[in-house]
């Protein structure tokens, strides 16, 4: 029997999207009362441009991710569905192949919309990029 969207079982919490496992996102700390996730991403060698530093959009990927899950853990309902609207990144520092370690915070939560914001740093705690989105929640 196949299944549509709509009639898909809600998500367990800790579930994690294909694109997050291909990141290397490893979760490291929660707090759903203040919409707050640290995390780990691996970033190796299919992860770097041809300066070899950390791909741009690699880097956007995790912060929108990071901001995703901040947004997820404040739902009321598990599988509650979100999109994200709008992702702005900063690149404020070098990106070297290795971990990256993220945070990202709920700024603002509405009944249907949301605007969080995430940082990454590398292994020495150096800020290498910081962004912010905003998030579509419900159908």
């Amino acid at each position: 029997m196949s299944h549509s969207k709509t009639d898909m079982p809600p998500l367990d919490d800790d579930w994690e999207s294909p694109a997050a496992v291909t990141l290397g996102k490893k979760v490291l700390e929660t707090d759903r009362e203040r919409g707050y996730i640290r995390a780990s991403f691996v970033a190796g060698d299919g992860f770097v441009n041809r300066g070899g530093r950390i791909f741009g959009g690699f880097l956007s990927a995790m912060l929108d991710g990071l901001c995703g899950h901040a947004v997820r853990l404040t739902h009321e309902q598990p599988g509650t569905p979100q999109v994200t609207l709008e992702l702005k990144t900063s690149f404020v520092g070098r990106a070297d192949k290795g971990t990256l370690t993220g945070e990202g915070w709920v700024r603002h939560r509405g009944k249907s919309i949301a605007f969080a914001e995430a940082e990454l740093r590398d292994e020495t705690g150096e800020l290498v990029a910081k962004g912010s989105a905003t998030f579509k929640i419900g159908r």
